[in-house]
């Protein structure tokens, strides 16, 4: 009479892309505040923590429904996950460059002028990249391209992720049905 049914797969993909949006803003925030400048530092920690949650909801979800999940849920999932992580990690980012560190754009376009200055890139085509640069360097600029970034690389990492944590009777028997 009094059935519980077990969480949904976008309800746990909610769920992991909360708590992944919220651990990507504190890294993004940790590496700022320690002046990590590198690209690559910050891809890796996205693709790292992505990958981790990604697997824990899948893991979640095929607990929830007798091991089985198929590659499309997985999919599904895992980019519902990346989206909403996206999201919250944006929302963080706007009030974080809007309301507490108003000078965060300010830092930012100093740190691209000098690598700009770094990679012996001045004159007329320094201007044009600073001038594209400022375009994006506006807490709204910021969440735009965060937010498309970080649905794309999601959706790529849930490609691959799926891949390995499917697990369903097709799965088992190959693309063809059996018989």
């Amino acid at each position: 009479m009094n059935e519980q049914r077990a969480p949904g797969i976008s309800a746990i993909a909610t769920k992991y892309g909360l708590i992944a949006g919220v651990l990507l803003f504190a890294a993004f925030l940790a590496m700022f505040l320690t002046r990590i400048q590198s690209g690559w530092v910050a891809t890796a920690v996205t693709a790292v923590l992505l990958i981790v949650l990604m697997v824990l909801a899948h893991r979640e979800f095929k607990r929830t429904q007798g091991g089985m999940m198929t590659y499309g849920q997985g999919l599904g999932s895992g980019t519902l996950l990346a989206a909403v992580a996206a999201l919250v990690r944006c929302v963080l980012l706007y009030v974080y460059v809007q309301f507490i560190n108003t000078g965060y754009f300010a830092v930012a376009v100093r740190a691209e002028q000098a690598a700009l200055e770094q990679r012996g890139i001045t004159g007329e085509h320094a201007r044009h990249a600073m001038a594209f640069t400022a375009s994006i360097l506006t807490p709204v600029g910021l969440v735009v391209v965060s937010l498309i970034t970080g649905v794309i690389g999601g959706f790529i990492v849930a490609l691959i992720v799926s891949a390995f944590t499917q697990n369903s009777e097709s799965a088992s028997y190959g693309a063809r049905p059996p018989g």
